[in-house]
């Protein structure tokens, strides 16, 4: 916990040294420029994409469908949008896997919807279909394995 404690001092003290140096480059204008710019797009980011992200889960949760593919890529907006929003060069280069992220997953089925993985439930055990293969086939027990009824 210490060390989680110094990296988010750090954090603060590596943003401005970055400003600083990317004022020195192109100068205090531009680097105030960037600053305003990517703030603004993080809250553009946030506000709309947090309505959207509730509109659908709206939806999804009246039509009885599984909300997960709706919260996973409204998640990755959303820290996007935090990321971008805070001034400093590390956090928008950490925005941008995010906006990669949100976008591939936009669209994606969840579990359970058409397209997606399919979902059973075995007593109270819940199975989510995927793939894996075992290195070594003869590992497997039978007693391990979940035959589709």
């Amino acid at each position: 916990m210490p060390l989680f404690r110094f990296f988010l001092l750090l954090l603060p003290l590596l943003e401005l040294a970055t400003l600083i140096l990317l004022g020195q480059r192109i100068g205090v204008g531009a680097t105030l420029l960037w600053v305003l710019g990517t703030g603004l797009l993080g809250l553009v980011l946030i506000q709309r994409q947090g309505w959207s992200m509730l509109q659908q889960l709206q939806i999804r949760m009246a039509e009885n469908r599984s909300p997960f593919a709706v919260l996973k890529t409204g998640m990755w907006w959303l820290l996007a949008g935090v990321l971008l929003m805070i001034p400093g060069l590390i956090t928008d280069a950490l925005a941008v896997p995010c906006l990669v992220l949100a976008l591939v997953s936009r669209g994606k089925p969840g579990p359970g919807e058409p397209g997606g993985p399919n979902v059973w439930r075995r007593g109270n055990t819940t199975i989510i279909e995927g793939e894996w293969h075992p290195d070594d086939p003869d590992q497997v027990s039978p007693d391990r394995r979940i035959d589709r009824d």
